[in-house]
């Protein structure tokens, strides 16, 4: 038999096909009944009874689970279980967010319409890990999210990244591939680190939701006569006093300087008030 096409070829099949597979086996489920049980409950946002009050929020195509609970579902031992989910992983099924007591399952689905299906990607892409972490950073932005979780999700990012730099340039002594494994794990890092830090001032921006934007649309459209250019202008000014505190080496008049003072609070809330109608990271 020739196997050349196993890893190429792709096979479109629904939820009904999937149930129409399904076997009865006793009470113990077969691996096609076990991932159709993850496809049932990834398309529900499943969450395991006990875990209702965790700060968790689910996005589409995911669940809430713990290995017990699914042991007990499908019948397996524990063990069974976590072999049964590496190797979804390992052929981009499923990726897993992992928490002290509880893991998050995201399972990737093709959208088919009359028939023909676009390819959606695999649930362990760079983009849709990517997509996961700034998820998870919006909810913490937002309060929804503890940074013990945060970590826990950060640092599987960062590990399942190297992993995949560590899997197309395997190390070769030849090639001083090691120190490229370094070079990669610094930008890893960075791409991190900016992240949070970007999700950290968002954070502080969005205690400023509560409070009133009056004062600035007011500024714009009495003092700047509601002119953009004028407020783009403005807007650089307030920002940068935000950030730095001062307006040095700026032309700004002591005057300008004293009244853009008073806008920051205004202008913070109309960024929050954007921010909060978002729901997601600017």
């Amino acid at each position: 038999m020739n196997n050349k096409n196993r890893t190429a070829n792709k096979i479109l099949a629904d939820m009904n096909f999937f149930d129409y597979l399904k076997e009865k086996v006793g009470d113990r489920k077969t691996k096609t009944g076990a991932y159709y049980d993850l496809l049932e409950k990834t398309s529900a946002g499943f969450i395991t009874p006990f875990l209702k009050n965790h700060q968790y929020v689910l996005q589409d195509n995911q669940c809430h689970v713990t290995i017990s609970d699914l042991a007990e579902d499908w019948h397996w031992h524990r063990a069974t279980v976590r072999s049964f989910l590496d190797r979804l992983e390992e052929m981009g099924q499923i990726h897993r967010t992992r928490f002290a007591k509880s893991i998050v399952i995201t399972m990737s689905f093709t959208q088919a319409d009359n028939g023909t299906g676009s390819s959606s990607e695999d649930a362990g892409s760079p983009d849709v890990m990517t997509d996961e972490l700034d998820a998870a950073l919006a909810k913490w932005v937002f309060g929804d999210m503890l940074i013990i979780d945060l970590e826990e999700i950060c640092g599987q990012y960062f590990k399942k990244r190297l992993d995949e730099f560590t899997t197309n340039e395997p190390y070769n002594e030849a090639d001083e591939s090691m120190s490229d494994l370094d070079s990669n794990k610094k930008k890893i890092v960075k791409e991190i680190v900016g992240r949070i830090a970007m999700a950290g001032l968002q954070r502080e921006i969005h205690k400023s939701r509560f409070d009133n934007t009056t004062a600035f649309i007011d500024f714009f459209n009495n003092d700047l006569l509601s002119d953009w250019g004028e407020l783009l202008e403005v807007t650089k000014l307030i920002t940068k006093l935000i950030l730095e505190g001062s307006l040095e080496e700026t032309d700004a008049s002591s005057e300008l300087r004293k009244t853009l003072l008073t806008l920051c609070k205004p202008f913070k809330a109309s960024l929050a008030e954007y921010q909060e109608n978002k729901k997601a990271l600017l």
